[in-house]
C-alpha cells in the first residue's frame, strides 16, 4: 500500500466534507449547541408541568354521598392533619357522570357501606392528565384518611397502636454510593446518546464519500488516478472514521458540560452526608472513549458498505435509513433490566457498547469483558472495511442498477420472456415472505400450531413461484427443473450424511451455551406435533419444508445470487439467509451448513429434486425421533456421549469428502 497516496487521498475527503458547511454544522456545531438546549428546554417543561400541578385546583364532585361522609372527608382533604398538600375543591353536580366525561369536573366519589367497613370509590378516566392526576391524589388522601381512622378505633378500644396496626414496619437503606447511583441513572440515557450521534457523525460524510462521488460523476475519475483500490478505500474510509471520531468527542463535549452545569447547580443543594465526587467518574470515561473510537470505526465502514450500493444521495440516505432503526433499537437494550454484559452480549456489535459503559458508570470493571467488546469491534471493523474493497472491485455494484431497480415493481407487460431474478429481486420476495410468516404465521400458531407451521411454508414456496411467473422468469432455469441421475442420488446421500453428523455437534454445541433457547425449540415441535399422527408431522415438518425452503433459497435466490458473483459466494451468502430465516441463535449455525450441503448438493446435480431430497431426509430424521426416539436411548440424550461424538466425528471426516468428490465426479461424467 503506498501510504503517500492514502495520506494525499485523505486529505483531499477531508477538504471535500469541510467545504460542506451544513454537514460541518450537522456534525460538530448543532451538537454542542443542541444537548443544553434540549436539556434547558426540558427541565423547564418539567418545572412548569411540576408547578402547574401543584398550583391547580381540581375539581371533584360527590353522587348519592350522605352529608356526614361528604363532610368527613372534605374536612380531611382541606385540613392540615395530612400533610398532604393538594388544591381539591368540591363541585357541585347533578350528573357527575356526564360532567366527568364532559370534563367539566375531574372526578367524583361514590360511597359503599357495610357494617364494618366505609368505600370510597374514585370515579376518573384514565386518558385524562388532570382526571388521572388528581385520582393519585384522592387515592393518598383517602388512605391516609383511612390510617387516621384506624388508629383513633384502636385507641378507643386501648390498644396499643403501633403494637396492632403497625407490628413490622420496612426501612430501605441504600448501600450503594451517590455515583454509583447517578451512574445508573445515566447508564442507559448516555450509551443510547452516544450511538445516535456516532452514526449521525458517520452517516453524512459516508453517503458524501459513495453515493455523493456517483452522483457527482467524480467516482470515475478517481478510479482512474494511479492508485490501488486499497489506497481509495483506506483513504475514505479513515476520512470518515476521523469525522465519526470528532462527533463523538464533539458529543462527550457537550454532554460533559451539560452534566457540569447540573451537578454545578445541584452541589449547594447536597449535603455533606450526600458529597458526591465526580472525579470517580473519570477511568470509566475514558475506557468507553476508546471502547466507543472503535465503535465510531465500525460504524464508519458499516455505513459506507451500504451507502456504497447507492446511486444518489437520496437514494443512499434510504438504505441508511433501516440500519439507524437497528442501531437505536438495539442501544435500547441499555434501558432494559437484568440484561448483562457477559461473554456472549459482548460479542453482539452496539449492544455490547451500551451495556458497557452501563457497567462502567457503575464502576464495575471487568477487564476480559472489556477486552472482549473492545476486540470485537475492531475485527468487525476490519470485516467491514474488506467487505467494502469487495464492493469497490465490483463494477456491476458500482455502476450498475442500484437496490431501487426491481422488475416487480413494472408493468408485466413491458418486460420480456426468459428473465432471471436479480439479488433485488431475491431479497425483495425473502423479506415480504418473511414479514408474512413472522406476522400471519406467528397470530395463528398463537390458535392453531399446525397452522402456524402450514402457512409460512406457503408463503416462503409460493412468494418465489409468483414472482418467476410476473417477471416471466425462465422457470425451469430459475428452479433448476431436472430429474438428476441416480449417482447423483448416492453422492447427495453421503453428503447429507456427513452434513448433518456435523450440524448435529454443531447443534448440541449451542444447546450447551444456550440451554434455554435449545429447549424453548424442543418444547415449540412438541406443541406443534401433539395429537398429530406421524405421518402427518412427517408431511408438514419434514416435505412441505423440503419442497417450499428449497423453491425459495436453492431456486429463486441461488439463481439470483449466481448472476452477480461466483458460486461459492452465492452458496455461502444463502446458506447464511437460509440460518437466518429459522430466527433462532441454536439453529442458526447447523441450519446454515445444512444448507450449505443443499446448495453445493443441488449446484453439482443441475437439480433442485436432489436438494428437496435430502432436505426431506434430515427434517423427517428429526420426525422420527420426536415419534420412536424413545426405542432409541442414545438418540435422546441430553448429552451426547464420547461414543456418539467420535461416531458423528468420523461420519463428518468422511461423508463430506467423499460425497463432494462424487458430485464432482458425477458433474464432470453428464458434462
Amino acid at each position: 500500500m503506498n501510504y503517500k497516496s492514502v495520506k494525499t487521498l485523505y486529505k483531499k475527503e477531508i477538504m471535500d466534507v469541510i467545504r460542506d458547511k451544513k454537514t460541518v454544522f450537522t456534525m460538530l456545531v448543532l451538537p454542542i449547541i443542541l444537548y443544553p438546549i434540549l436539556f434547558l428546554i426540558i427541565m423547564q417543561v418539567i418545572m412548569l408541568i411540576n408547578t402547574q400541578q401543584e398550583e391547580r385546583t381540581y375539581h371533584i364532585a360527590y353522587d348519592q354521598v350522605s352529608d356526614e361522609r361528604k363532610q368527613e372527608l372534605n374536612d380531611w382533604i382541606t385540613g392540615d392533619a395530612d400533610d398532604l398538600d393538594y388544591k381539591i375543591e368540591e363541585k357541585e353536580s347533578n350528573d357527575p357522570e356526564k360532567d366527568l366525561k364532559e370534563e367539566n369536573i375531574d372526578a367524583y366519589i361514590t360511597v359503599t357501606e357495610t357494617e364494618n367497613q366505609v368505600v370510597y370509590e374514585v370515579h376518573y378516566l384514565f386518558s385524562e392528565t388532570n382526571s388521572s392526576t388528581v385520582s393519585d391524589m384522592l387515592k393518598e388522601e383517602i388512605d391516609s384518611y383511612a390510617r387516621k381512622k384506624a388508629e383513633e378505633n384502636a385507641e378507643a378500644a386501648g390498644l396499643d397502636v403501633t403494637k396492632v396496626l403497625y407490628p413490622v414496619k420496612a426501612k430501605m437503606l441504600d448501600a450503594s454510593s451517590n455515583e454509583s447511583a447517578v451512574g445508573s441513572i445515566l447508564g442507559g440515557v448516555l450509551p443510547f446518546l452516544l450511538i445516535t450521534s456516532i452514526l449521525m457523525g458517520a452517516m453524512y460524510p459516508a453517503i458524501d464519500a459513495t453515493a455523493g462521488e456517483k452522483e457527482r460523476g467524480t467516482l470515475e475519475t478517481l478510479l482512474t488516478l494511479p492508485v490501488g483500490n486499497m489506497e481509495l478505500i483506506t483513504s475514505k474510509f479513515l476520512s470518515v472514521a476521523t469525522l465519526a471520531i470528532v462527533s463523538v468527542f464533539v458529543n462527550v463535549l457537550s454532554m460533559g458540560l451539560v452534566i457540569a452545569y447540573l451537578y454545578a447547580t445541584m452541589s449547594s443543594y447536597i449535603g455533606a452526608e450526600n458529597e458526591f465526587h465526580i472525579e470517580s467518574f473519570v477511568p470509566a470515561i475514558l475506557i468507553s472513549l476508546v471502547c466507543i473510537i472503535a465503535f465510531a470505526l465500525l460504524m464508519s465502514a458499516i455505513v459506507m458498505c451500504v451507502c456504497a450500493f447507492a446511486k444518489t444521495f437520496k437514494e443512499a440516505n434510504n438504505y441508511v435509513t433501516p440500519l439507524m432503526l437497528v442501531v437505536m433499537f438495539t442501544g435500547y437494550i441499555g434501558f432494559i433490566p437484568n440484561v448483562e454484559l457477559n461473554a456472549t452480549t459482548a460479542l453482539i456489535p452496539v449492544a455490547n457498547i451500551c451495556l458497557l459503559m452501563k457497567n462502567l458508570l457503575v464502576f464495575k470493571y471487568d477487564f476480559t469483558l472489556i477486552l472482549m467488546v473492545l476486540l470485537s469491534n475492531v475485527v468487525y471493523a476490519f470485516v467491514a472495511v474488506w467487505l467494502l474493497a469487495k464492493i469497490y472491485n465490483s463494477e456491476s455494484i458500482l455502476f450498475g442498477e442500484s437496490m431501487s431497480g426491481i422488475r416487480l415493481f413494472e408493468r408485466r407487460r413491458n418486460l420480456k420472456k426468459g428473465n432471471l431474478p436479480s439479488v433485488q429481486e431475491g431479497l425483495f420476495v425473502l423479506v415480504v415472505a418473511m414479514l408474512f410468516m413472522v406476522y400471519i404465521g406467528g397470530l395463528m400458531s398463537m390458535s392453531y400450531p399446525v397452522m402456524g407451521v402450514i402457512v409460512p411454508q406457503f408463503f416462503i414456496g409460493v412468494l418465489p413461484v409468483v414472482a418467476c411467473l410476473y417477471i416471466k422468469g425462465d422457470m425451469k432455469k430459475i428452479f433448476s427443473l431436472r430429474v438428476p441421475g441416480m449417482r447423483n442420488f448416492i453422492a447427495a446421500l453421503i453428503l447429507l450424511v456427513g452434513s448433518a453428523s456435523l450440524a448435529l455437534i454443531v447443534s448440541n454445541l449451542f444447546a450447551v451455551w444456550f440451554p434455554t433457547d435449545s429447549q424453548l425449540f424442543n418444547e415449540e415441535l412438541e406443541i406443534i406435533t401433539s395429537g398429530l399422527p406421524f405421518p402427518v408431522a412427517l408431511l408438514l415438518i419434514a416435505l412441505a419444508p423440503a419442497v417450499c425452503e428449497e423453491l425459495m433459497f436453492r431456486g429463486y435466490l441461488f439463481t439470483a445470487f449466481r448472476q452477480k458473483m461466483n458460486v461459492g459466494k452465492a452458496i455461502l451468502i444463502v446458506s447464511i439467509l437460509f440460518g437466518l430465516s429459522h430466527m433462532s441463535l441454536v439453529r442458526f449455525m447447523p441450519t446454515a451448513l445444512l444448507g450449505a450441503a443443499l446448495a453445493y448438493a443441488m449446484y453439482k446435480a443441475d437439480s433442485i429434486v436432489v436438494s428437496s431430497v435430502m432436505h426431506f431426509l434430515n427434517n423427517a430424521f428429526s420426525v422420527f425421533v420426536m415419534y420412536y426416539g424413545d426405542r432409541f436411548p442414545f438418540l435422546t440424550e441430553e448429552e451426547m456421549g464420547t461414543t456418539v461424538v467420535v461416531v458423528l466425528v468420523v461420519l463428518t471426516v468422511l461423508c463430506i469428502p467423499i460425497g463432494i468428490l462424487l458430485l464432482k465426479a458425477s458433474r464432470q461424467r453428464e458434462e
